[in-house]
């Protein structure tokens, strides 16, 4: 193309600055030629924004021990997300994120006389393969979980200690969802999220 560009530049130049011994009676007018290059790579392009949502959550508890007749429930999370997508083309996207939720995990039941919460702070990093089917993306792929850290508090000799519970998630998850993307450059997202397989955590209370 550079090269065709060339010669026809110079053809042009030439053609343009040829002496004529010819006199000029009338002006004529002068074709004009446009010439287009078509890219047919494939485009790439970024994505970057920021979400709010909440999850609901359901686990398995197993008691270890004869005496604990407790209910555990953690029903809702809310959170933030810091999300990057970068389009391959106008079908294909790699999302990575950075997601943040907090939620607490109550015991009720027992000898207890009011129910004692557990504070739990989750940081997770998805990373996603998506389609793009007009409106729609398909969104799957693994999930790290970076930070999993939560906590009660115990009262001992008059003084408050913090407790650690004990993880909840798996160190790799996986989730998988659609989401539907709105004017003015919004996205509603749902996702399901679970473990490859049922994985035992070993918590304290």
């Amino acid at each position: 193309l550079i090269a065709l560009f060339s010669v026809i530049s110079v053809t042009v130049f030439a053609q343009d600055e040829a002496p004529t011994n010819q006199p000029i009676t009338q002006a004529q007018p002068q074709p004009k030629s446009r010439y287009y290059i078509k890219n047919s790579a494939s485009k790439v392009t970024s994505e970057f924004g920021l979400g709010v949502g909440a999850r609901y959550n359901f686990f398995d508890v197993v008691p270890l021990s004869n005496n604990f007749n407790s209910k555990v429930t953690m029903n809702f999370s809310y959170g933030a997300a810091l999300q990057f997508r970068l389009n391959l083309g106008s079908t294909f996207g790699i999302q990575p994120e950075i997601v943040y939720a907090y939620s607490t995990i109550k015991f009720r039941g027992g000898d207890i006389k009011s129910a004692i919460k557990a504070k739990s702070n989750l940081v997770q990093i998805p990373l996603l393969f998506s389609f793009r089917i007009a409106m729609l993306r398909l969104n799957f792929g693994p999930v790290l979980t970076v930070m999993d850290n939560p906590t009660y508090q115990l009262i001992q000799n008059n003084e408050i200690q913090q407790m650690p519970l004990g993880k909840i998630f798996p160190t790799v998850t996986y989730a998988a969802g659609i989401s539907i993307k709105l004017p003015k450059n919004s996205i509603i997202d749902v996702r399901y999220a679970d473990q490859f397989k049922d994985i035992a955590t070993e918590n304290e209370f």
